[in-house]
């Protein structure tokens, strides 16, 4: 289950931010606009908002926001996004 602790962690400057637990973890929800093709990433970190890792636990490329929140079991440790990242 995916709850979402503050959906404005950050806001601004083509990126967008959103803290949530999700099985008892904490993640960044990261929404960027900044590169030629829109991305969305998972991180961890604290129960602050603090990335304490920046290697990629999830999202893809093109997905919103809001997709990647509204089924996190889908893009967390997918096996699409594994292989993005050459892990597969």
């Amino acid at each position: 289950m995916t709850t979402i602790i503050n959906y404005n962690l950050k806001n601004d400057n083509g990126i967008r931010q959103v803290l949530v637990t999700h099985d008892g973890e904490y993640y960044v929800v990261s929404h960027s606009t900044l590169m030629s093709e829109p991305e969305t990433f998972i991180f961890k970190c604290d129960k602050n908002g603090t990335i304490t890792d920046w290697r990629e636990v999830g999202g893809r490329k093109y997905a919103t926001l809001d997709e990647v929140l509204s089924d996190m079991d889908e893009h967390l440790y997918s096996s699409e996004h594994l292989a993005f990242l050459g892990q597969v």
